[in-house]
């Protein structure tokens, strides 16, 4: 005897629990996994993930329970096997499912109150990371929020080096997404499910857990709108091979190489590297530092500059500097990508700390620094910032490939 039941709820932003139980009962007992069984927190956080006696839970829109009696196992292999294409067609209309969350809110902020600290490693502008840590020292005040804050391969050689001496310092991180990939491949990072990722749309989060974009800078170009008149102002990167940008008349960085990878990315091998060499051909100049070279820009140093972050140009443009921006679509970014550390010291408080990272609160406190936050209910400030724009994906996995990228950036431009 077999009961089968689906039941399908509609959309929503709270994550929605489910329950799946497909398990043989041997010994005429009733047999269920635990809700609290740990491995739901280890190494498989996404997905169907093994319980004690062939139990599994598993988060989702759709709720399936087949039962069978002891005795007749060929049935019983049978009731698994429609349970399970049943479970797959609900999962293709009604989503991925998510995973359970054991341990309520209240015994995690208890448990991170006793830890005391969290250390927080990030690459966001200094200012922008202690806004965060202030806004949530003023919820959890007996959580001392330590920060370090350096650029993106500084701070991968910096957690290189410290996992290869042993010293795990670091309990949370946020990486630039494509130098996001090497502390992966070095196995620093660790899986965590917070209960707010169903606030973040689905090409922002990782199907595993393992990592969520919290903000995105858009590439632009950015030009002096007081030296560059209405009819040449560069609307898309093909407008930057004009003749009239020869010779220094654009200025890129020197570590530009995550943007270079991303747009050959986006417009295919071949042509990208033709383009490429093209606009190394009009010479631009080069600088260090994307800040500096808006700053630059403002007081007409040069008048336009390759590649910029929209939010900075927002910023300066705010302050009264002379400087716009156009976006080449699909539009590229980097992201801030947050993680949850694999020896992290402080693991609940830690997780505390990532929970409120993604929270509303949090993302509309990035919001007033221009940032695009990429949490569906926060609006970016101002809306034109990505409204009306078509985005090209973030793919960290890019980041397997930038080593190689950032040689042949660096040979094509002439950077020594």
């Amino acid at each position: 005897m077999a009961e089968l039941s689906a039941a399908f709820s509609p959309p929503s932003l709270r994550l929605r629990r489910a329950l799946l139980a497909i398990h043989p009962r041997p010994s005429g007992r009733r047999i269920l996994a635990k809700e609290s069984n740990p491995r739901l927190h280890g190494g498989n956080p996404i997905g169907f993930v093994p319980a004690s006696r062939g139990g599994v839970y598993i988060e989702s829109k759709c709720t399936l329970k087949l039962r069978h009696r002891k005795g007749n196992e060929m049935k019983g292999h049978l009731i698994k096997i429609v349970g399970w294409f049943l479970l797959s067609v609900c999962i293709i209309f009604t989503g991925v499912p998510r995973v359970s969350f054991a341990q309520t809110s209240a015994e995690r902020v208890e448990k991170a109150k006793k830890e005391g600290a969290v250390n927080f490693y990030f690459v966001w502008n200094l200012s922008h990371g202690q806004a965060v840590a202030k806004a949530f020292n003023k919820k959890f005040p007996s959580i001392k929020v330590n920060l370090y804050r350096s650029g993106g391969s500084s701070m991968v050689n910096k957690l290189v080096i410290e996992a290869k001496t042993g010293r795990h310092d670091v309990d949370v991180i946020i990486m630039s997404d494509l130098y996001w990939q090497s502390l992966m491949d070095r196995d620093l990072i660790a899986a965590y499910c917070s209960p707010q990722l169903s606030a973040f749309p689905a090409e922002f989060k990782d199907r595993k857990c393992l990592w969520t974009v919290l903000n995105i800078n858009t590439h632009v170009i950015a030009y002096n709108t007081e030296l560059v008149p209405k009819e040449a102002r560069p609307k898309i990167l093909e407008d930057l091979l004009d003749p009239r940008w020869k010779k220094g008349k654009l200025v890129m960085d020197t570590t530009d190489e995550r943007w270079f990878t991303q747009t050959l990315d986006k417009m295919g091998e071949e042509r990208g590297m033709v383009y490429m060499k093209k606009l190394a051909a009009q010479e631009p100049q080069f600088r260090r530092g994307h800040t500096m070279m808006l700053q630059l820009l403002a007081v007409g140093e040069f008048p336009v500059n390759v590649i910029a972050y929209g939010y900075q140009v927002e910023y300066l443009k705010k302050q009264g500097a002379p400087i716009d921006w156009s976006a080449d679509e699909p539009v590229t970014s980097t992201g801030g990508v947050i993680s949850l550390a694999k020896h992290a010291p402080h693991p609940e408080a830690a997780k505390l700390f990532i929970d409120f990272a993604m929270s509303k609160v949090a993302q509309e406190e990035i919001t007033k620094f221009n940032r695009v936050a990429t949490r569906v209910d926060v609006p970016p400030d101002p809306p034109h910032l990505v409204e009306g724009l078509k985005m090209a994906p973030v793919k960290p996995e890019l980041g397997k490939i930038l080593r190689n990228r950032t040689v042949q950036f660096r040979k094509i431009f002439g950077i020594q």
